[in-house]
């Protein structure tokens, strides 16, 4: 299937929430795919390859399209459980490797325990305005051929304002993963993670 991305995670290093330079329906180039081995039990944001000290994010910048109009984020790759385990999926507003400085938008919950490699994806539906200030939508999982039902945004984020003059991202978003039995051979693998509109 053709995307007609606008946006994606950053290509070159640079400051933390920086504008992607995708170019619509364009092939992603950079920090995708982004293969992590995770050998602890605790959850972890996925990092940027290119830039390992900085969380894989996904921004928004000011004054786009996105203003008043539907949109979805979109990410897929997967998973590889060395040990039997369950996997958690969450999806943040935010820009950092701490999840407690991010806000949470959705998880996919526990999911059942297995030994296996098995593919992936989230898909969110959001709308925010400058007027109120919110981001709100809705988000949904499937992994393993399990569907997490579609339920409302965890939070609904507030402070968005498109009018920003600066250039900055009004928005970021980033994933993270937790293993429920640690294992070194344990992997999660972003291969797309995209705003489509």
């Amino acid at each position: 299937m053709q995307s007609n991305r606008l946006y994606g995670p950053q290509n070159v290093p640079g400051a933390a929430g920086s504008v992607a330079l995708n170019t619509s329906g364009a092939v992603a180039l950079g920090p995708l795919p982004s293969l992590m081995t995770i050998a602890t039990g605790t959850e972890t944001v996925i990092v940027n390859p290119q830039i390992p000290t900085t969380a894989l994010i996904l921004p928004v910048p000011p004054g786009g399209p996105l203003e008043q109009e539907r949109f979805e984020i979109y990410a897929s790759g997967y998973v590889n459980c060395a040990a039997s385990s369950t996997v958690t999926i969450k999806l943040y507003s935010g820009t950092s490797l701490t999840v407690g400085s991010d806000t949470l938008l959705g998880t996919s919950g526990s999911l059942g325990a297995v030994l296996a490699k098995y593919p992936w994806y989230l898909s969110a539906n959001m709308i925010f305005d400058s007027i109120s200030g919110k981001l709100q939508g809705t988000i949904k999982f499937v992994a393993n051929n399990v569907i997490v039902a579609e339920v409302a945004v965890s939070s609904v984020v507030t402070g968005v304002n498109n009018l920003n003059a600066l250039g900055a991202a009004i928005m970021n978003f980033v994933l993270s993963v937790t293993f429920g039995t640690a294992n070194a051979g344990n992997q999660f693998n972003v291969k797309e993670f995209a705003i489509n509109f």
